[in-house]
């Protein structure tokens, strides 16, 4: 899509009318859009509103200055230098082009006032602070520098610009924008509607409320021998119960580190054995539960969306990874928040 871009050119009015009217020709022979000071003059306020409207709709900004500081505004400085700070505030960039010579300028295009000859010398210097500044002695040399310099900073900041109607984007694609914008603020609505909301489970299925049976083994050991060693002494699997809500509460923390199936073991044998016998391991006793206990939880934790799990595989061996959902987040975050005892 081609872009042309439009440049708002400011100088003083009558000291630098010809040089003006020489850069927006050059400009426009270019294929830039010139706007500036031959369209109006600015003498007024009102007339500096309206400029800064136009600036407003400019993508870069060209300052000429040659041996005039220009009229002034209410507050004593000149509708140019205002024009500038204008464009600053806007972000607009800026591209000043100061006369190299300004003692060899004849003395009609020249101030004769010694306080606007101070704040022209001041402008001059404000405009060659904090960014690259060229100079020009003839408007032939202005022209071919200004086009110069904004060639290349519309190749290095490129700004929005201005396209051709007919090649604009196609209205049925805003439309299309604009149903796709509300239909996101309607999920992402309904999205937050469900994440406040008490979660619910297929009524097919077991919930974590139900209790599940599990065999779970005590695995006594012998005392450590001198090489820090230690072997099962005895084995005894029975079965308890304990509700998988409670089981799964107290794994949260373990699932979080993405733990091995086979880690879980051993991990979720001491969970259950604390939950329904109140018996914690030591440095004799371990519990653990069976692979296919195992394996039915995990088919079971996935089917009401709690977990997830996914396949690591090393040089010679595999392994089951558990990771929690976003669901099993919340679904442990509402059983250990702290209620509000005013519904009661």
């Amino acid at each position: 899509m081609d872009k042309v871009y439009q440049i708002f050119v400011s100088s003083t009015f009558s000291d630098l009318e010809h040089e003006r009217r020489q850069v927006t020709n050059t400009l426009a022979k270019a294929g830039y859009l010139a706007a500036g000071m031959e369209l109006f003059s600015a003498t007024d306020q009102q007339q500096l509103d309206f400029i800064k409207r136009v600036i407003d709709r400019s993508d870069y900004y060209v300052v000429i200055v040659a041996g005039r500081y220009g009229s002034l505004a209410d507050d004593k400085l000149s509708f140019t230098e205002h024009e500038y700070e204008y464009a600053l505030s806007k972000g607009i960039p800026v591209l000043a082009f100061l006369h190299k010579n300004p003692d060899k300028i004849e003395t009609g295009k020249t101030d004769k006032d010694p306080s606007k000859a101070r704040s022209l010398e001041a402008f001059r210097t404000r405009l060659s602070t904090g960014r690259i500044v060229d100079f020009w002695t003839s408007a032939p040399d202005l022209c071919t520098t200004v086009l110069t310099a904004l060639m290349q900073t519309t190749n290095l900041f490129p700004a929005t610009g201005w396209v051709r109607g007919d090649q604009a984007i196609d209205p049925k694609v805003l439309q299309e924008a604009e149903r796709l914008r509300l239909e996101n603020a309607k999920l992402r609505s309904q999205l937050s509607e469900l994440q406040t909301a008490e979660i619910s489970f297929p009524p097919n299925l077991a919930s974590p409320d139900e209790k599940f049976t599990f065999d779970l083994a005590t695995i006594k050991y012998k005392p450590t021998n001198v090489y820090g060693e230690r072997h099962e002494e005895s084995r005894e699997i029975i079965p308890v119960n304990a509700k998988m809500g409670a089981m799964f509460v107290d794994l949260f923390e373990k699932l979080l580190e993405m733990p091995t199936e086979y880690s879980l073991l051993q991990t979720i044998g001491q969970i259950v054995s604390l939950i329904a016998l109140g018996k914690q391991a030591d440095q004799t006793t371990e519990f653990e539960i069976s692979r296919d206990n195992l394996e039915r939880l995990r088919f079971h934790l996935e089917a009401l969306g709690l977990i997830r799990t996914a396949v690591t595989k090393g040089q010679y061996t595999s392994a089951i990874i558990w990771e929690i959902t976003e669901r099993g987040r919340r679904y442990v975050s509402q059983l250990r928040a702290i209620p509000n005892r005013s519904i009661d």
